[in-house]
């Protein structure tokens, strides 16, 4: 497996200024670092220079993004679809730009925004539609798009890794793939391992992230049954610390994630963190390979 950094444990926005935090990374020993596409990075962010820093420092740029009510590919308005449709292209040229392999996140509703009722038939059938399309465009890219299920307080569209698995099997595109979070997954699943058994082999992105988004391994996630589920789906992709800094809420998104208080450093959050993981998988792997006595 691959370890990732989420840029956002450290800025709320990722502009010239902050393309030092590659080689941070790199020294703390992650391969990759994920970038959020919101509206500022996409409109004037520093994609040429990132380009080319992530081949100069050796380490893999990321992608993720969101949708907003301005750009819902489920809306019951076709001209609000076609922008949601354009702004999931746009987000794929620039993670094809990028060199990532994944464009990950809230890629299918608004996120942090509801209508006051549970999901409709319409809606379900308008995200097959455009998440078809996005995942064509995403083949002719060269990159795969993974939706992240999100909490109940996040999303009224998807929760869970059965909802997600049932939407990317209707679609039937090996462009489409799932995104789980440790941290949304303590909330609505009834099991990590559970989970990740039900993604199974469209398991295409995590999130690493403690119940309480503090220093993974310092909450009560059940991080030794959360390996052994990847081992048994043969799970090689990227495992992404995922946090954000509390000036987080100065941003328009911020209620989304809600950071009101700082409950570890950002460096420690991130190279306590890897150590952790590295050392728990380490573990894990160690256990399944040794015989057990009869």
């Amino acid at each position: 497996m691959k370890y990732g950094v989420f840029a956002f444990i450290w800025v709320t926005n990722f502009t010239r200024n902050e393309l030092y935090l590659l080689e941070k990374a790199k020294a703390m020993g992650f391969e990759g670092i994920e970038i959020s596409m919101n509206e500022s990075f996409i409109t004037s962010g520093p994609i040429p220079e990132l380009k080319v820093e992530s081949k100069k420092v050796g380490i893999q740029c990321l992608s993720s993004t969101g949708l907003d009510s301005q750009h819902n590919i489920i809306s019951p308005d076709s001209t609000i679809r076609k922008k949601g449709m354009d702004r999931l292209k746009k987000c794929l040229d620039i993670a094809a730009e990028l060199g990532s392999e994944i464009l990950s996140g809230v890629l299918y509703a608004p996120w942090g925004e509801f209508t006051g009722k549970a999901r409709t038939e319409e809606e379900w059938d308008h995200c097959k539609q455009g998440l078809w399309e996005a995942a064509e465009y995403a083949r002719k890219c060269g990159v795969v798009l993974a939706i992240e299920p999100v909490n109940r307080f996040e999303s009224y569209f998807l929760n869970t890794a059965q909802e997600a698995r049932k939407l990317v099997d209707e679609i039937g595109s090996d462009y489409i793939k799932i995104h789980l979070d440790t941290f949304q997954m303590n909330i609505e699943e009834n099991s990590l391992d559970e989970a990740i058994l039900t993604a199974g082999n469209k398991l295409g992105y995590i999130h690493c992230c403690e119940s309480h988004r503090g220093i993974p391994g310092t909450g009560h996630i059940e991080w030794e049954d959360f390996f052994r589920a990847l081992f048994e789906v043969g799970y090689q992709g990227w495992l992404t610390i995922e946090n954000f800094t509390p000036d987080i809420m100065l941003q328009e998104f911020g209620k989304q994630v809600a950071i009101w208080r700082k409950i570890a450093e950002p460096n420690d959050v991130a190279q306590k963190g890897l150590v952790f993981l590295k050392q728990c998988e380490a573990k894990v792997q160690k256990d399944l390979s040794t015989p057990k006595r009869q």
